[in-house]
C-alpha cells in the first residue's frame, strides 16, 4: 500500500496519542502523566538544568515547562534554585528514590507496545524518529 505524506504523519499522530494514553495509565499510580515524566527524565539527564534548556530539549513552550515544574515541585519531585534571573531545576531525593521503579514500569509498557516488532524494526523506527527530531531542531536553529 502506498501512503501519502499526510497519511504517514496522520498515522504517526494517532500512534503518539495511543502511546501517551498507555503511558499515562502506567504513570497514574505515581500521580504523574506523560509530560511530567518526560520532564523528570530530562532533568535526570541534564541536571542542574535551566527551564529554558528544558523547553528547548523537550520541544515545548516555556510556559508549559514553568507549569509542569511548579506541579512537580508541589508533588515533591523537583526543586528549583534561582540564580540571578535563571531557575535551575534538579530532582529531589524523593524523585531519585522513585525514579528506577517508575522508569521500569514505563519501559515495561514500551516493551508491550513494541512487542510485535522485531528488534531490527524497533531500531529502524527509532532511527526514523531521531531523524525527524534532528531535522526539526535544525530548522528551528536556522
Amino acid at each position: 500500500m502506498l501512503y501519502t505524506q499526510e497519511d504517514v504523519l496522520g498515522q504517526l499522530s494517532k500512534v503518539s496519542r495511543l502511546v501517551k494514553r498507555e503511558i499515562d495509565a502506567t504513570l497514574l499510580p505515581y500521580s504523574l502523566h506523560t509530560g511530567q515524566w518526560a520532564l523528570i527524565k530530562a532533568v535526570a539527564l541534564l541536571q542542574p538544568v535551566s527551564q529554558v534548556q528544558l523547553a528547548d530539549y523537550l520541544i515545548i513552550e516555556k510556559p508549559a515547562v514553568t507549569k509542569t515544574v511548579s506541579r512537580l515541585e508541589t508533588l515533591g519531585f523537583i526543586t528549583r534554585i534561582k540564580e540571578g534571573r535563571t531557575h535551575f531545576v534538579s530532582l529531589t531525593p524523593l524523585a531519585i528514590e522513585r525514579f528506577d521503579q517508575i522508569d521500569a514500569a514505563v519501559q515495561e509498557t514500551h516493551q508491550r507496545l513494541l512487542a510485535s516488532f522485531s528488534l531490527t524494526d524497533q531500531q529502524q523506527l527509532g532511527e526514523w524518529m531521531t531523524h525527524l527530531l534532528t531535522l526539526h531542531r535544525q530548522e528551528e536553529s536556522s
